[in-house]
């Protein structure tokens, strides 16, 4: 018995019925506008932790650093909820959205706090933000040292990765396809 229009409605079917166009193009559109929040909210995200550091430096106390980092956490977890869903963005846009924009209202609550703090400690120019507008310069940035932390991976998967494949297989853990 085929399905009734109306039953497909009711059950929230409609948009799968549609032309594969038509919501390929409406899950684009979806995308770009939720990136286009969720880029701006890791701006604000990036330059707050950056901004942060700097007054850390400049010795600003815990007392004072203890609202900006709940801000920031706030910020940080709404940014992470938001976009650890792959989906999300096309199946609740609207939810994306308004998670990202809280996020980058945190962030900028915190940016505010952060000048404040540097103001106080006889900073008042702009917060020099170093350049991390590429993988490396972020990674160079924070203090990574990717060639040993590179270097550490392939001594893993030469060195121990080999052992636990082997104990694995001895003790019936590993399924080989």
């Amino acid at each position: 018995m085929p399905l009734k229009t109306g039953y497909l409605i009711d059950k929230g079917w409609v948009c799968w019925l549609q032309r594969a166009s038509f919501a390929a193009s409406a899950d684009y559109l979806c995308k770009e506008k939720c990136n286009e929040v969720r880029n701006r909210a890791e701006q604000e995200l990036a330059r707050a932790h950056f901004e942060a550091k700097f007054i850390i430096d400049k010795g600003a106390t815990e007392a004072e650093m203890a609202p900006i980092q709940a801000l920031l956490r706030k910020s940080q977890w709404r940014w992470d909820y938001a976009i650890a869903s792959h989906g999300a963005t096309f199946h609740a846009p609207q939810e994306v959205t308004r998670l990202l924009s809280h996020s980058v209202d945190y962030a900028q609550q915190a940016r505010l706090l952060i000048a404040r703090v540097a103001a106080k400690h006889g900073h008042n120019d702009a917060i020099p933000v170093p350049d991390y507008s590429t993988k490396a310069k972020a990674q160079a940035a924070i203090g990574l040292d990717m060639q040993k932390l590179n270097a550490n991976k392939q001594r893993f998967l030469q060195e121990i990765e080999p052992k636990w494949i082997a104990e694995a297989k001895k003790n019936g853990k590993l399924i080989e396809l």
